[in-house]
């Protein structure tokens, strides 16, 4: 009895001890950075790198959810995603990008042990970029909302020297810290030759286009001053984790005797300050956040109501053109008459905008224009159609052939669909469809779903709605395909694509791609690949039995491919897979790289045969 007294009065010392360790001992390590990363959040200070490397790290891997995530994702990607078997194939000759066998790439995962959930998501997310399909990604809403900022603009010069050799080379357009580095040439990055870093990193890091020289204008600063901060400048402002705290360039400075070395820390913020940080991530939990569930292929943008009035944006710099609508509509002040429409977004709202700007150029008498549709992200897939119809009316049909991945859910939904006479707008009903080239409605089931072993028959793209074919009724304008050229800085992205491939494919209206590697060839377009869809949408369409990705991982992919057509309307190329080139060629200087306008110069000449190409 005695005995068992003394052993419960220890077991008592013993409780009381490990109460005081607890105590006394400090938190880990992983705890003290996330209190720190919330403490800098809170104060809207920027974060340390090595605080957030800590925190982000210290996020336990869960085995059982990463095998229900890459499960999630497989079952998706395999059965709804359209480029699916595509992506296994090698790249046409002009692409850069490395075959993706996305079953394999994810079953690999499964039997490694991670050291953290953010290393498991981190190469996941790299497995899904390999695909370099800007429709398809993969985005956890916690570690991926950070923004890393080094506070510098870079942008790529082409220069001719006294021999007349041309020679690229990495400048500095903004350096928002220390205005006295901007200008100056960027000789090493990391101490790697500075073009070769940018070429790298664009090659490895950048997912949104197939061809290099996009990608190589993606991670430099754009010509313009108005773009989507999280698409542009993606060497000096990322939303994944640096290797590195700090970048050193070595520069060197007109202004400047010798050439220096120039280290620069990350400024780290949380998209959503501090109450998103502590929501997102230190409250994490393994529901999804469906309100969370964003799209890169819709964005965003001020009315365009306030047409015709001048713009007001101080860094903004048209010093050859007169503006007749604020960013979007301009006269080259030269004596060529030709007009400048700037598409940058392709939104519902904007239809009547852009019929007024071309009737506009048509008061105006102008003879030829250009279609400026650099940094354009796409948007709604009708106005492209409208768009293409805006300016050539006449032309049957107004739209690439497209078609759906095939399986038993989606073959059930579709017939069942028919058998009902459903008219929701719903992916796989085939009722809401019109039939590739004449537009003719669908009579059965079997017909939307054709021949093909796992696609369904041509589909047009989506119908004009009754609007828009009210707006382009007596609409009628001057210009041939002779009078009218596209410029983009080969960033004109899903539906913007869409237009311009059906502009210059179909009707022979010339290109011209800006920036890009010296001599290389360059893609005036990226990613037409057709429709971008998340996996709850397709799930709840279908019935599926898996209802989404789980966590806080959001899944998107292309569910829908365009095809190119021959003049017997027979579907050729898949246009995601297929390498088209611009017409003509134009680099980037110290002057035209600040002034689009000067860009536009050089377009009226090659538009106006006054040079070629």
């Amino acid at each position: 009895m005695k005995i068992i007294q003394v052993h419960s009065k220890l077991n008592v010392y013993l409780i009381l001890f490990v109460t005081l360790l607890v105590i006394v001992l400090p938190p880990s390590t992983a705890a003290i950075s996330c209190s720190k990363v919330s403490s800098a959040l809170k104060k809207n200070k920027s974060v340390d790198y090595n605080d957030l490397k800590k925190c982000l790290e210290s996020f336990p891997f869960n085995a059982k959810l990463a095998t229900e995530t890459v499960d999630a994702v497989l079952h998706f990607l395999s059965n709804y995603y359209v480029f699916y078997d595509r992506a296994r194939e090698d790249p046409p000759s002009g692409f850069t990008y490395q075959p993706v066998d996305l079953k394999n790439e994810l079953d690999s995962i499964r039997k490694k042990k991670f050291k953290s959930d953010y290393d498991f998501t981190i190469t996941l997310r790299n497995i899904i970029f390999k695909l370099k399909d800007g429709h398809t990604s993969i985005f956890n809403l916690c570690y991926q909302r950070f923004n890393y900022d080094q506070g510098l603009s870079l942008y790529s010069v082409v220069t001719t020297d006294k021999k007349k050799k041309k020679k690229q080379i990495i400048k500095v357009l903004k350096d928002s810290v220390d205005s006295s580095n901007n200008n100056c040439e960027v000789i090493e990055i990391g101490g790697k030759p500075a073009l070769q870093a940018i070429i790298d990193f664009a090659n490895d890091t950048i997912q949104y286009s197939k061809d290099l020289s996009v990608r190589f204008n993606m991670a430099l600063a754009p010509s313009k001053s108005q773009f989507l901060r999280e698409l542009f400048q993606q060497f000096t402002l990322r939303e994944d984790l640096p290797e590195t705290s700090s970048i050193k360039y070595k520069l060197t400075c007109p202004k400047k005797k010798k050439p220096f070395i120039l280290e620069r820390k990350w400024k780290i913020t949380y998209h959503d300050g501090f109450d998103g940080f502590s929501y997102s991530c230190l409250e994490q939990n393994n529901e999804n956040i469906s309100n969370g569930k964003t799209s890169r292929d819709k964005i965003t943008k001020s009315t365009l109501s306030n047409k015709f009035k001048t713009s007001n944006s101080e860094d903004l710099k048209i010093a050859h053109a007169k503006e007749l609508a604020a960013g979007s509509l301009y006269l080259l002040n030269d004596k060529s008459k030709t007009g400048v429409v700037v598409v940058d977004e392709e939104q519902s709202s904007d239809e009547d905008s852009y019929k007024d700007y071309f009737q506009e150029l048509k008061k105006h008498g102008t003879k030829k224009i250009i279609l400026d549709m650099s940094n354009n992200n796409g948007g709604t897939i009708t106005v492209a159609i409208f768009l293409t119809s805006l300016l050539f009316s006449s032309k049957q049909p107004n739209a690439f052939p497209t078609d759906i991945i095939l399986n038993n859910l989606t073959i059930s939904k579709i017939e069942n669909s028919f058998k009902t006479n459903s008219t929701v707008d719903d992916l796989y009903n085939p009722n809401v469809y019109l039939s590739f080239p004449f537009g003719n409605h669908f009579n059965s089931s079997s017909e939307f779903i054709g021949t093909q072993k796992k696609r369904t028959s041509n589909l047009y793209f989506d119908a004009l709605t009754s609007d828009e074919k009210e707006l382009l009724k007596n609409v009628s304008f001057p210009w041939t395909s002779d009078d009218i050229i596209i410029i983009t800085n080969g960033f004109c992205a899903s539906a913007c694509a869409l237009i311009s491939l059906f502009l210059s494919e179909i009707h022979k209206v010339r290109t011209i791609a800006v920036g890009g590697l010296l001599n290389d060839q360059m893609s005036f377009s990226t990613y037409p690949g057709g429709q971008i869809i998340s996996p709850d949408t397709v799930s709840s369409s279908v019935g599926d039995k898996i209802a989404d990705v789980p966590g806080k991982n959001v899944l998107s992919f292309t569910v829908r491919e365009a095809y190119d057509f021959d003049q017997n309307y027979t579907a050729k190329d898949v246009l995601e897979y297929s390498y088209k080139p611009a017409d003509c060629r134009l680099y980037y200087d110290e002057k035209n790289v600040k002034d689009p306008s000067l860009l536009w110069l050089e377009a009226s000449k090659i538009l106006n045969n006054e040079v070629k190409c």
